[in-house]
């Protein structure tokens, strides 16, 4: 949802609580044991989920986070969480709704001490669905598959139909009739503890006779202070926490930010409680990376990309400095388009666009081989493609570079007009202009990229040459990431400027196609960060969010139409999925990372020799 020199860092432990200490000492690793990740994506100051974040953010927050009730597993599904979860019970009720009834452990606690009870789990649906969270500018997709949810996050009500809470240790969801089935049917439950405690002091959760109810001191005057309050709200400095690791520190200066263990988590799903005491993540420049990881300056790097990156760490591999990881990736390298103002949001521009780029030659010169091109929303490792991969090249327009076809793109969409709406003539007129709700409209794109960054080298030299000889201009600037992100998100965005931009992606493990092609303009920028609305895709998508779980023909049948609609209307220029390598020094044993089974899960499992 809704975004490397080492420094030494204070320990939060002065802020804790006398049990977390007491925990700490009696439990602590060695201190000495600690990993710097390099990451070429900046960390931002947002370590709280309702806010635009960075991959790299998205680390770190996950490896905070714990005691899920469904847990995604490293053989690709989702189940039952067993350290958080003694019992649950999953009820089909009579009016096709299906209830969903959780018995916790009674020994969870967060890391400053503090037990967790049901009211933790029930508190963070509750907050999330919250007209109050809303109002203070956080965006939220949690609950619009439980009953009860348009009611309670309108504020016409002030309880959760939906949720019930039966004791300190027990609480249910109850999901909508028409809901199901879901294809992804167990992950709609997957929920972990958010501290009241912190989040809002002296709120109870109320189990009343229509649903869960917080109390009502719960206020957005309240979430202000506790949660937005620069330099100590939970948005910035998420202290208490649940997960393998806790927040040490962040400093904006260098972008470098940095976890360390809690000593009080009692493990994962398969038990794993993590043994690297401190894990740092750290800005490093992709030029400098591999010196960086030659020299000690950092132990790791997490899918690397492109080819010259991946040929230095495989020399260095050779010298016997690094091990290595690869695995397809899941996901793409992309450009993306604002579909919602501007040229970009003419899906003739965006083909037109695909035609002006010599896809194949941008591969090969930035994959090196390690990669393939897409023509869809899919990576390589994904098992709808790797399954239908002859049928989709066959049937998916390909877009190979083709002037002629892109200049007929847009003549057939009305771009035939100069600056003074005078049929515009090749070799005399460089802008075309096209008569949008009475006005001239000029092709000229304004495109976000970041520096340092070969993706945005190679579109300034092989794209924004040839769009000039259709009468197109893509003006380039270059801005910090998370000033990106910003735009791409419109998130504090008085005035959207940017219609295209490049990055790359990583798919979830349960591909929402149906929030992220909603036509709802509430998950505008959270989940569609395309901001296009086209009723045929999302009635696509949301007739394979209705697929059975069990009928794997059917949900391909319906992934395919899907990819042929996508592929006709462009949100994204696919430019390349490729193949990941991660990069780490030999002293890291047991680090074991696949497509959907990344840095924050595989290095909880990894150890410091």
């Amino acid at each position: 949802m809704r975004k490397r020199i080492f420094v030494t860092f204070l320990i939060v432990a002065v802020v804790l609580s006398a049990a977390f200490a007491k925990g700490a000492t009696e439990a602590a690793p060695n201190v000495e044991t600690q990993v710097i990740l390099g990451s070429s994506t900046q960390v931002n100051g947002d370590f709280f989920d309702g806010w635009t974040n960075s991959a790299t953010n998205a680390y770190l927050k996950g490896l905070m986070g714990g005691y899920e009730t469904v847990a995604w597993t490293k053989e690709g599904r989702y189940e039952v969480n067993p350290v958080a979860i003694t019992s649950f019970d999953a009820v089909d009720n009579a009016d096709g709704t299906k209830t969903y009834t959780f018995h916790l452990a009674n020994n969870l606690t967060y890391n400053d001490g503090h037990h967790i009870t049901a009211s933790d789990y029930v508190f963070n649906i509750l907050y999330a669905a919250s007209p109050q969270a809303v109002e203070i500018g956080a965006s939220y997709g949690t609950g619009p598959e439980y009953v009860g949810y348009e009611d309670y996050h309108s504020g016409k009500v002030n309880y959760f139909e939906g949720i019930k809470i039966h004791s300190d240790y027990s609480f249910s969801i109850t999901i909508k009739a028409e809901e199901l089935p879901y294809f992804f049917d167990l992950s709609l439950v997957s929920v972990g503890p958010l501290p009241l405690h912190v989040i809002a002091p002296g709120v109870e959760v109320l189990n009343t006779a229509k649903g869960a109810a917080l109390s009502s001191n719960f206020t957005a005057d309240l979430l202000r202070q506790t949660v937005l309050t620069p330099g100590t709200g939970y948005r910035y400095k998420p202290l208490v926490t649940s997960g393998p690791y806790q927040f040490e520190n962040y400093n904006p200066a260098d972008s470098t930010a940095s976890v360390v263990l809690n000593p009080l988590f009692l493990g994962e799903y398969d038990g794993a409680k993590g043994s690297i005491y401190r894990i740092i993540i750290k800005l490093t420049n992709t030029a400098t990376e591999m010196d960086e990881l030659r020299t000690g300056a950092i132990d790791m790097l997490q899918g690397v990309s492109g080819g010259d990156s991946i040929s230095r760490g495989l020399d260095l591999y050779d010298q016997g400095i690094v091990n290595f990881a690869s695995y397809p990736r899941y996901g793409y390298g992309k450009i993306a388009f604002a579909c919602d103002f501007g040229p970009t949001q003419f899906d003739a521009v965006r083909r037109a666009i695909a035609y002006s780029l010599d896809r194949n030659e941008f591969a090969r010169q930035y994959t090196g081989g390690y990669g393939i091109i897409v023509n869809g929303y899919y990576g390589a490792s994904m098992w709808e493609y790797v399954q239908n991969a002859t049928l989709l090249d066959k049937e998916l327009n390909a877009y190979p570079f083709n002037l002629q076809k892109a200049e007929d793109e847009l003549v057939k969409d009305g771009w035939t007009l100069n600056k003074d709406g005078k049929p515009f003539q090749k070799g005399v007129d460089t802008i075309r202009y096209k008569r949008v709700d009475g006005a001239l409209m000029p092709l000229i794109i304004e495109w976000a990229n970041t520096a340092n960054n070969p993706v945005s080298d190679l579109i300034a030299t092989m794209l924004v040459p040839e769009v000039r000889k259709i009468g197109m201009q893509i003006n380039g600037t270059t801005v910090d990431f998370a000033v990106l992100l910003d735009h791409l998100y419109k998130d504090n965005i008085d005035k959207p400027v940017y219609g295209m931009f490049n990055l790359g992606t990583g798919f979830a493990t349960t591909q929402a196609y149906w929030y992220y092609y909603s036509t709802d303009p509430e998950f505008f920028g959270v989940y569609n960060t395309n901001f296009i609305s086209d009723k045929e895709l999302e009635a696509i998508s949301l007739d394979m969010k209705k697929t059975d779980p069990a009928d794997l023909d059917g949900w391909v049948e319906k992934w395919i139409k899907f990819q042929k609609r996508w592929n006709y209307l462009l949100p994204d220029i696919p430019l390349y999925s490729d193949v990941y390598h991660d990069f780490f020094n030999p002293r890291i044993v047991g680090y074991d990372s696949l497509s959907t089974w990344d840095f924050r899960y595989a290095i909880i499992r990894a150890s410091v020799k």
